[in-house]
């Protein structure tokens, strides 16, 4: 590794007696490689050391150029700085720093070489140290090209898959194949089945740029397979990066090898119901599918699809039966069975049967039997339903003693449960006929006094529609009516005599009659000056009569007032009169002589008869009587 007069295992060793000159050693450190990714800078470390008295030292870096010429670079002499040399093509790109390693300031790929380092120390002889430098550049993103042909998996031998490419990298990288995530062992050379052809290009920029090519013969189980390559390439320090590129699927042609047919929608099927069959072979590219109805032995076509769909709309009874697809695919061979049956069952309800018929009347207290029938695919369930109401579990429902409530809407209601919405409904208008029935009313009325207005309500139920009549002479009632029900509404002023008739509200059609009473009270309620009487019968007085009821009592109340007032102080002494008598009426603003206040007793028979007690014309002797 070093050059010496006396050389030992690589060190200048100068020791022979008799010989000074051989006292002195040179030793040099010089890093075999040093590793640095494109554009970075990057140091050469020299490390070296001379024992003895060198009279000198010199350092220096060496390349061999693209000639094969050894050229020094740069250079160090006595210790001092170092000076880089002109004229080579590292002039301007390298320096030598304080411990006299070689700089490279910026690494280009033609830097990947040997750089030599030599220690010259005079007597002490000379050392050589041999760096070898290596540059990684990562290459760019894979690209892929897949052939966009369709690859048929009848060829023989090996088809072009596809082509991955690494660009512009150092070392150049390696390219691995995979499919479904393992590896595929792809050799070299040519063959029937597998292989890769790979090709390297060392672009201007010095760099390394490769691609391989996938040679595959398919399989009908590729069709589903991704494919994918691989690229690696090594880093400083020994790691190994990795980029993969996009996976990508095979585009193959194959013969159809099974065929399915089946029904798609609905899975249980009723009238009415749009069906959809679905047949499916699993060759590539898709063939073509014929339908056929068979009946019989005869198969009548019904359609050719490409997406091998069959609908048939709104299906009846009639559609149920055998159905067949044909698949066409001139590759397959003898033995596979391209066609496929699939059967269909259309289930179905007929219209409903009703007894005793769409309409029917029964008399008012007489029993009827209403009877429902139906027939289908399956036996269906009856209900009898009026309204929402649930009356009958069964086919038959039976009325007894037929009331006016009963008439009305009586639906059968027809279903299949083991297929969802197929049913049928039939309706019986029941109508009961009978002489009027009058509904219940508030009859008893309570008035406060002559002249209110009170509003009388009368309804029946009947069949025939009852006419409804008033005792009423000259009134216009307002008659309204809902089914067998009529109603009739007055409005009555009443009056002393109307309370003592009362009221009647008849009710009659071809089967009888019925008859409503009303009952008028007038009964005005002890009450005082702050109440007022109600109204009664859900009407207010009319004309202030309650106003004029209220006055008159309190008039009487305030009239017995008065003249128990004068009784009272009659009977205390208070009040004097008598045959010839004068009194004051004012002691305190006149006396008794005065004209002005003297009462004369002309008028003795009106006093009396107002005054006193007995009623008669004449005075008597009781003192305080009058």
């Amino acid at each position: 590794m070093g050059r010496s007069g006396c050389p030992l295992r690589g060190l200048l060793l100068l020791a022979l007696i008799g010989r000074p000159g051989c006292l002195a050693v040179v030793q040099i450190s010089v890093p075999a490689q040093v590793e640095v990714l494109l554009g970075s800078p990057v140091t050469i470390p020299c490390t070296h050391s001379i024992t003895g008295s060198p009279d000198a030292r010199l350092v220096e870096w060496f390349i061999t150029d693209r000639d094969g010429e050894r050229r020094r670079v740069a250079y160090s002499e006595g210790g001092r700085g170092g000076v880089v040399d002109q004229g080579t093509e590292y002039s301007g790109r390298v320096k030598m720093d304080p411990h006299l390693s070689l700089v490279l300031l910026k690494v280009d790929v033609s830097d990947e070489r040997a750089f030599s380092c030599q220690v010259t120390a005079g007597a002490a002889g000379s050392a050589e140290g041999v760096a070898q430098l290596r540059v990684y550049e990562p290459p760019e993103p894979p690209e892929l090209t897949a052939n966009p042909g369709i690859l048929s998996v009848m060829e023989r031998s090996a088809s072009e898959i596809a082509t991955c490419s690494s660009r512009n990298a150092n070392p150049a990288p390696t390219i691995s194949w995979f499919k479904d995530g393992a590896r595929l062992e792809a050799p070299a050379e040519r063959n029937d089945d597998m292989y890769v052809v790979s090709r390297s290009v060392k672009e201007a920029s010095g760099l390394q740029s490769v691609s391989s090519t996938l040679y595959l013969r398919p399989s009908k189980a590729d069709k589903d397979a991704q494919f994918q390559c691989l690229v690696q390439y090594p880093l400083p320090q020994g790691q190994v990066g990795n980029n993969s590129s996009e996976p990508f699927r095979l585009v193959l042609h194959y013969f159809t090898e099974n065929v399915e047919f089946l029904l798609e929608s609905p899975l249980v099927i009723k009238e009415g119901d749009d069906v959809r069959l679905r047949c499916r072979g699993d060759g590539q590219p898709e063939p073509e599918y014929i339908f056929y109805r068979v009946q019989a032995s005869e198969a009548v076509e019904l359609a050719t699809k490409q997406d091998g769909v069959l609908t048939l709309p709104s299906v009846s009874r009639a559609n149920s039966g055998t159905y067949r697809c044909q698949v066409l695919d001139f590759d397959s061979p003898p033995e596979v069975q391209l066609e496929k049956e699939v059967i269909i069952h259309v289930n179905y309800l007929d219209p409903l049967t009703l007894h005793p018929g769409r309409r029917v009347t029964v008399p008012l207290g007489g029993d009827v039997t209403l009877t429902c029938s139906g027939q289908g695919s399956q036996p269906p369930k009856l209900v009898w339903r009026k309204g929402k109401e649930r009356v009958a579990h069964s086919g038959t429902h039976t009325l007894h003693s037929a009331s006016y409530h009963m008439a009305g809407t009586y639906t059968c209601e027809a279903s299949v449960p083991s297929v969802p919405g197929l049913q049928r409904d039939q309706t019986i208008q029941v109508t009961v006929e009978g002489k009027p029935e009058m509904e219940e009313r508030l009859t008893q009325h309570q008035l406060l006094a002559e002249g209110q207005h009170i509003q009388l309500t009368c309804s029946a139920v009947g069949h025939p529609e009852p006419e409804l009549s008033w005792s009423l002479p000259g009134v216009k009632p307002v008659v309204s009516g809902t089914g067998n029900r009529v109603t009739s509404e007055v409005m009555v002023e009443v009056t002393v005599a109307l309370a003592k008739s009362g009221i009647w509200c008849q009710a009659r059609n071809r089967f009888g009659e019925a008859t409503q009473n009303f009952t008028l009270k007038i009964e005005p309620p002890a009450a005082t000056p702050s109440s007022s009487p109600p109204a009664v019968g859900g009407s207010e007085p009319q004309g202030g009569s309650g106003a004029a009821v209220v006055a008159v009592v309190v008039c009487v109340l305030l009239l017995l007032l008065i003249v128990g007032f004068f009784y009272c102080m009659q009977r205390r002494g208070h009040l004097h009169c008598g045959a010839g008598e004068k009194r004051s009426l004012t002691p305190k603003e006149g006396g008794a002589e005065d004209p002005a206040v003297e009462m004369k007793t002309d008028k003795r028979n009106e006093q009396t008869g107002l005054l006193s007690p007995s009623g008669g014309g004449g005075g008597g002797d009781g003192g305080h009587e009058c």
